[in-house]
This record gives structure tokens, sequence and C-alpha cells, in this order.
């Protein structure tokens, strides 16, 4: 694929990709939903979440693909959106609809951070408020004076202290100790908050408002950072009531899905976006992935994230530092060959959950 090609797609700024993404809707004649959120973005500019709405207005069956959710690492799951739109949907059944959600959280992805306007993680912030529990608290504590140090970003040997606790602890028991989520540190990273986020709100009341009748979702949630560079892993909830479910996404999506039950790389976290769907649709077939894009080692992306919360939390927070540029390029490479695979991959996926979502295996119908 072409650099100017890429450029079509990958977006410089919140503005761009929202005025992109608008048109796209727009061209395709699909209803364009805005919601309101709280904030500002680096110039002044209005933050919100916009979903694209093609098809039955009460459906029975719908596919939801959204992006975002960590703010910077929207920037690849936009791009994948807007190819998506360019290239044309399929065509749709009277009873089943499209759902595009652009940028969740629009406050990170405008101001280069993983999470929002309140530093919440806003994958951790999903659940219920009263199941809201810090399991792994004291594992934390623990490391958190090594994650967030009360200063501005400088060198201190953090990788290579970082790479003395895998050996002693190992990565698996590490990892899900720090990303799992945590309530104690409010300016830490990993932070779920205390309470439902007013974005988490917003969408969760449109999602209730609108997929009343539905009888089948599919739901494709896109993420970067995690798993072997230039490569996607689909990652679904183990839980044993889900074993059905999981089976067909398996036979969907094939060898890239991994089940987060400890057993491999994935990891597991409580408040997640696919705990939503879960609690606001229990009579419905939840088909849920979250499609991650790998980059650098897990320690390296680590390490980018703690500088940018250093700088925000205790620097003078202004946009321009390279710590947040880092942070981009550690989430969403420049390098071409990366993010072709991302458009590749992301259209690879699309194509998959249409036919699980509308065709029951056989040919999407034409497209629109």
């Amino acid at each position: 694929m072409t650099p100017n090609r890429l450029e079509e797609f990958f977006s410089a700024d919140f503005p761009m990709a929202r005025r992109r993404f608008s048109q796209a809707v727009a061209a395709r004649g699909g209803r364009l939903d805005r919601l309101n959120i709280p904030g500002r973005g680096p110039c002044g500019e209005e933050l919100g979440i916009d979903i694209g709405w093609f098809g039955a207005a009460e459906p029975r069956r719908v596919l939801v693909h959204s992006s975002g959710l960590h703010g910077i690492e929207g920037y690849a799951g936009s791009a994948i959106q807007l190819q998506w739109l360019a290239e044309g949907l399929p065509g749709l059944a009277p009873d089943a609809a499209i759902v595009i959600a652009h940028l969740l959280n629009p406050y990170g992805y405008a101001w280069l951070r993983r999470v929002n306007e309140n530093n919440v993680d806003l994958n951790r912030n999903f659940g219920a408020p009263d199941t809201r529990v810090n399991a792994a608290a004291q594992d934390y504590a623990a490391l958190d004076s090594l994650l967030n140090p009360q200063s501005p970003p400088a060198s201190d040997f953090f990788l290579a202290r970082s790479a003395w606790l895998v050996m002693r602890h190992g990565m698996r028991r590490l990892r899900q100790t720090v990303i799992g989520g945590q309530t104690m540190n409010p300016r830490g990273l990993f932070y779920t908050g205390l309470q439902t986020e007013a974005s988490v709100t917003a969408y969760a009341d449109y999602l209730a408002a609108n997929f009343l009748h539905a009888r089948s979702i599919v739901a494709i949630d896109v993420h970067t950072g995690f798993g072997r560079y230039g490569e996607d892993t689909l990652m679904l909830d183990a839980a044993a009531d889900r074993a059905e479910l999981n089976a067909r996404m398996t036979a969907a999506f094939g060898a890239r899905v991994q089940l987060a039950d400890g057993s491999n790389s994935a990891y597991s976290v409580e408040g997640s976006h696919q705990d939503l769907y879960s609690r606001l649709f229990p009579r419905a077939d939840v088909h849920f992935a979250t499609q991650e894009f790998g980059t650098l080692h897990a320690l390296r992306v680590l390490t980018a994230l703690r500088a940018e919360n250093r700088w925000h939390h205790f620097g003078t927070g202004d946009f321009g530092h390279a710590a947040r540029r880092r942070l981009l390029e550690v989430f969403c490479p420049a390098d071409a060959a990366w993010r072709a695979k991302v458009l590749s991959r992301g259209s690879a996926v699309i194509e998959q959950a249409c036919l699980l979502a509308f065709s029951g295996g056989e040919a999407p119908a034409a497209q629109v």
C-alpha cells in the first residue's frame, strides 16, 4: 500500500479523524449519532463519540465495530474504520444493522493519552460500581512507587529494573498484576476509577436504547500494543458459560483467537468493554472479541506509558512533550509496513465478522 493511501486512513489528529469519519458515514448513506462528553482537545475543540449506523433501526442482528477505547490506540482503529467505509459495507437484511463506534475515548485520542480526562482506563470501567474491588491491591501496591514515581520523566533504569522483576516473578504474573486494573492510585497506571465515567454511561445508554430487540450481537473492539509486532490476536473471555459462543468465534476467526484464561500471554480484567454487553444483553448471543495489534515488547510499552503518565501529572503536561510523541509511536508506529498490516488484518476480521453476524457462513451480500 502506498504512503498516500495510508495517509488517507491514518489521521494526524482528532479533528481530522472526526471530519473524515462523519464525511465517510454520510457518503455511505448512514446515520451519524453523536454523544457529547466532557473535556476539550488541545486546541479547544469539542470532544464526542461519533457513531455510524447502517441498516435496521430496530435490528435483531447487529455487528458493532469500535475503536479508540484506549484513546491513543484509536489511531489504528479509526484507520480500519475509514478504510471499511471507503471500500463499502455489505448489503444488509431488513433485520440487520452495522454500528461503527468511532473513538470511544476521544480525550485520549486528542491528547495522545491512553486514559480519559480523569486518568481512568475505560476498559476497566464498564463493570457495575459495586464490583470494583482490587483483588491484586497488595501486589500492585508493592510496585506502585516503581510504576508511578511522583516526578517528571527522567532516566532511572526502569527497563532494567522491570526485567529483573520479570526474571523473579515471571512475565505472566507481573503482567496480570500491573495491567489487570487498580483502585488505589488515581494518578497511577491502569486506574479503574471509583465511579462510572461519563463517556461509559453515555455509550451504555446508547446501546441499551438502540439494541432493545437484538438477539445476536457480534462486536469487534480494536486495540494496539499487545502481542508480536505487526500481528493481531483476537482475545475472548474464557468464562465457562461462554464455551459455545467461543467455539463459534474460534471457527469464524481461526488460529488467531486466544482465550484470556491465564494459560497463555492473554490477560484478564474486570470491568472490561465486554462486561457491558454481557450485563446489558443477557438474552442475546454476544460474540465479543478484542482485536489486539502488537507493537513493541511489553516492557517497552510500559516504559512509554510510565513516562507519559509522569509528564502528565508531574511535569507541565503540555501537549508537545516528547513523552507523548513517543507514546504515539509505541501504539501506532509510523512504519508503513506495520500500518499496511493493520489495514489488511482489520479488513479480514471485519469480513469474517460479517459472515458470523449476517450470513451463517455464506458469502456476504453485494457491497453498497
